[in-house]
């Protein structure tokens, strides 16, 4: 087996750890949270706030680091903080504590352990066929958005909210960290071999080689804005109403164990997602590529605007997790082919900010918007039309 799928199934289970717990599996802590500290969605919203705030400043350097260091000491590092950080929040005795520390833990967790570190990896090994591996590498948040919501709603209802972290900590620790030593390698080189697809004929070495990118000369790119700024409204959108889906479902009168299958349809599409776009991002256009995956999410907040019964939540689930599966094999193979994969994690990191301030005052401003209105809809139009947005800025984008 070509070395470069164990790289992929490392970063596989990165992905299923940060984003599974932080993307999907947040929104089942949320009504303990509000039940133990007597605190208002708002306030438990700022600890997602805060997570994305920090990620102004640890996505770039992270992102640096990724193109000159070795990313699998970089995500086993990641994997460790990860740990300690979820402990320690399942310590903490005031919401402001759990704010905090969960702010910390998710913007380390985030862009140590996720997307960024694995893809510049998975990038690397493959050429051809590379958004197919980037694809199957980030099912590991729909399948993590599987596993990790079900684990931590049978922990909760079991033992409470601080076991359930306990655990959550103790598996990041003893299998996600040594799984990743021992899979991830940050490039072909550091096992003398090849990428998929290339040559091993002798190259031409009087030609000079074709030099990264510095950060300057990426920010000065119409293109990097056109396509931070689109990511950014798109998530904002996302991940917004994600941690809200379960709270909205309780709103309609759906038991735990139904919102729990409505999380794991959305991981499911998600799975699906990932893999039909990944593998079309090797043959189609990346523009529309990305436009598929804004209209399904459109049609996921048009299903939830009706409030409607159980099998329709059932379909926005879906439509979801569609949609979000397109969004991370499509844009990571867009920032390749726009950047050059030697110039990846400083283009990933340097969209950081940008799509940090998009998401940071989305979670505060859905839960304002909810306590002043007891409804979710005035959010659902509101963030429809930032999808709007991040699709039309896309339109003057020049893909070769």
């Amino acid at each position: 087996m070509f070395y470069g799928w164990r790289v992929v199934a490392g970063a596989f289970v990165g992905m299923l750890l940060a984003n599974g717990l932080f993307t999907y599996g947040f929104t089942i802590l949320v009504n303990p949270i509000r039940q133990e500290f007597g605190a208002s969605m708002e306030q438990v919203m700022y600890s997602l706030t805060l997570g994305t705030f920090l990620g102004l400043v640890v996505a770039p350097v992270v992102g640096m680091l990724i193109d000159k260091y070795s990313v699998r000491y970089l995500m086993t590092l990641g994997c460790l903080f990860t740990a300690l950080g979820l402990y320690a929040v399942s310590r903490v005795q005031t919401i402001g504590a759990f704010s905090l520390l969960t702010g910390v833990t998710m913007s380390l967790s985030m862009s140590m352990v996720s997307s960024m570190p694995g893809s510049a990896a998975v990038s690397r090994w493959f050429t051809a066929n590379r958004g197919k591996a980037l694809g199957i590498a980030s099912m590991g948040t729909s399948l993590g958005g599987v596993i990790v919501p079900v684990l931590l709603t049978w922990w909760v209802e079991a033992y409470g909210w601080r076991a359930a972290l306990q655990n959550l900590s103790f598996v990041a620790a003893f299998v996600v960290l040594p799984f990743v030593w021992f899979t991830v390698r940050s490039r072909p080189q550091d096992v003398g071999m090849l990428a998929e697809g290339m040559s091993a004929q002798p190259v031409d070495t009087s030609a000079a080689p074709v030099p990264a990118l510095g950060m300057g000369d990426i920010v000065r790119m119409r293109a990097f804005w056109l396509i931070g700024l689109s990511m950014g409204c798109v998530f904002a959108a996302f991940s917004s109403m994600l941690a809200n889906l379960a709270p909205y479902a309780a709103r309609l009168g759906t038991e735990e164990s139904a919102i729990s299958m409505m999380i794991a349809v959305l991981s499911i599409g998600g799975l699906i997602g990932k893999l039909v776009f990944g593998t079309a991002a090797d043959r189609i256009n990346l523009k529309i590529g990305l436009w598929s995956a804004h209209a399904l999410l459109l049609i996921a907040f048009v299903i939830l605007l009706a409030e409607p019964a159980y099998p329709w939540l059932l379909l926005a689930s879906l439509c979801f997790g569609l949609s979000t599966g397109g969004l991370l094999p499509v844009w990571n193979a867009m920032v390749v082919r726009v950047f050059s994969v030697d110039s990846f994690g400083r283009a990933m990191g340097a969209m950081g900010p940008i799509i940090t301030l998009s998401i940071m005052p989305a979670f505060a401003i859905v839960g304002r918007l909810f306590d002043a209105t007891g409804s979710y809809s005035t959010g659902l139009w509101v963030f429809g039309a930032v999808i709007l947005l991040a699709a039309a800025l896309l339109v003057p984008l020049r893909i070769d």
